[in-house]
């Protein structure tokens, strides 16, 4: 199984979303992370076949998808960034009309909702429409659709948005017992999201993929790049602004800095052991006044 993009290209009439984006994927776990606004929900739409690129084209297994149609869309499960819901659907009318799009064999469907539903945590809700469902539940029955028909493809664009740490923990292992022999891609702005699961994870901003490495690989490149420092409380409000300081924490009454410099920022500093998120932060360059750019 190949999942690849050749020179894709999207516009939006003068403003250029994706920049010839051009990579291959096979079966595993992929993270895309990338601030909002990077692109990440417009390449995920053109993977989902949802919306077509200006320029480029994305080949399953050496064909292109839009000349497959069906049969590329047969195989994937998507999960987009907001999911709605008929009013009047409970739980299970939602999944029950979903597996009827996806052309499920009936008994075939009933026995996937209830495991799924068990999965994600909603058997005892199946009952209940879905305008009542919080914010998380309404995303974990999202997620049970994009899974329904076991798909070859799963395509996940922010799933664990209100989903408490909890149910991130429990969707994570569900990705890792699903991702065997299939290709999930999961986009998300969650360093934690993608950090233990993924195999290969892709940073993208200003709509091109900058970096594609493995998480050790990214941590690995941070060694000597991130000290701590410890401070009076009124000397961090004027230090924030001229330095990228990705935690601060309360120690003794003082504040204990997490620094990300490629130079030793000052004298008393040690070094710290560097995490995926340290790399998210010294790549995208969130230097002072630039951050959530």
């Amino acid at each position: 199984m190949e999942l690849q993009l050749e020179a894709v290209t999207k516009n939006y009439k003068s403003k250029q979303v994706l920049k010839r984006i051009s990579l291959t994927m096979g079966a595993g776990v992929y993270g895309l992370l990338g601030p909002n606004g990077a692109g990440k929900t417009t390449l995920i739409r053109i993977l989902a076949d949802v919306l077509r690129p200006t320029n480029g084209r994305v080949l399953y297994d050496g064909k292109d998808i839009h000349t497959v149609g069906d049969e590329y869309r047969a195989k994937i499960g998507y999960l987009p960034q907001d999911v709605s819901f008929y009013g009047d659907f409970t739980g299970r009318d939602y999944l029950e009309y979903s597996a009827a799009l996806k052309g499920m064999e009936k008994a075939h469907a009933k026995k996937r909702i209830e495991e799924l539903a068990r999965s994600v945590g909603l058997w005892d809700d199946l009952k209940r429409k879905c305008a009542a469902y919080s914010g998380g539940m309404q995303r974990r029955l999202g997620i049970a659709q994009a899974l329904l028909d076991d798909p070859e493809i799963l395509i996940l664009d922010e799933p664990t948005s209100g989903l408490d740490p909890y149910e991130r923990i429990k969707f994570r292992n569900i990705i890792s017992a699903y991702a065997k022999d299939r290709l999930v891609l999961l986009s998300t702005h969650i360093v934690s999201d993608v950090e233990h699961i993924a195999a290969q994870i892709m940073m993208m901003e200003y709509g091109d993929i900058q970096h594609i490495h493995t998480g050790g690989e990214y941590v690995q490149m941070m060694e000597g790049r991130v000290w701590l420092a410890e401070m009076p409380a009124e000397q961090l409000m004027d230090y924030q602004n001229r330095a990228v300081i990705s935690n601060v924490r309360a120690k003794d009454g003082r504040m204990e800095v997490r620094i990300i410099s490629d130079a030793q920022p000052a004298p008393d500093v040690v070094q710290a052991v560097p995490t995926l998120e340290d790399a998210y932060l010294y790549l995208f360059n969130y230097l002072p006044g630039k951050a959530g750019r």
